[in-house]
């Protein structure tokens, strides 16, 4: 009888320490999961940032020497209704540095992404920079903040619309 005992023990230890295993396997695998998705999510949230810092530094350093180059570059970055929009306003734009001899170098000073999912994000920027033209005699440092909306098409983020913020 003791035998038989010890048998049952044994085999009822044994299945409690597999269902144990099983578990721990299965939380392991949950948070290994999960990791991934946070880990892929962050990346996402840093390569909207990064692209979004690209288009305002872009956008602020423009000059009369290269404004059409320049502006094809920057299109190269939107997506394809937010190109339309920017090419309607391209040749005043384009005019306007020429008439004005304008003359802007700017950077981006910091970026951070207020939400985003797997498709678009909205990412704020503040950029520093200098500005000047015709009418000014020394270049006049420029402080700016923009709200800018990015959308990932076919992995890549595109800007889909652009608001400086007063």
């Amino acid at each position: 009888m003791a035998v038989a005992t010890m048998q049952r023990l044994s085999t009822r230890t044994f299945a409690l320490l597999l269902v144990v295993a099983l578990g721990l396997v299965v939380l392991a695998g949950q948070r290994a999961w999960s990791w991934r998705e946070d880990v892929t999510a962050e990346q996402q949230r840093a390569e909207a940032a990064a692209a979004a810092s690209t288009e305002v530094t872009r956008l602020i350093s423009v000059s009369a020497k290269d404004s059409e180059e320049a502006f094809e570059t920057l299109l190269e970055g939107a997506t394809a209704a937010f190109r339309s929009d920017l090419k309607q306003q391209a040749s005043a734009l384009q005019e306007a540095l020429k008439t004005n001899k304008v003359d802007a170098e700017g950077k981006v000073v910091s970026a951070g992404v207020a939400r985003a999912t797997e498709e678009q994000a909205t990412v704020y920027v503040a950029a520093t920079g200098t500005v000047s033209n015709s009418g000014t005699k020394a270049p006049q440092q420029r402080d700016y903040r923009v709200k800018v909306e990015m959308r990932n098409v076919e992995s890549r983020w595109l800007v889909s619309g652009l608001e400086f913020i007063p």
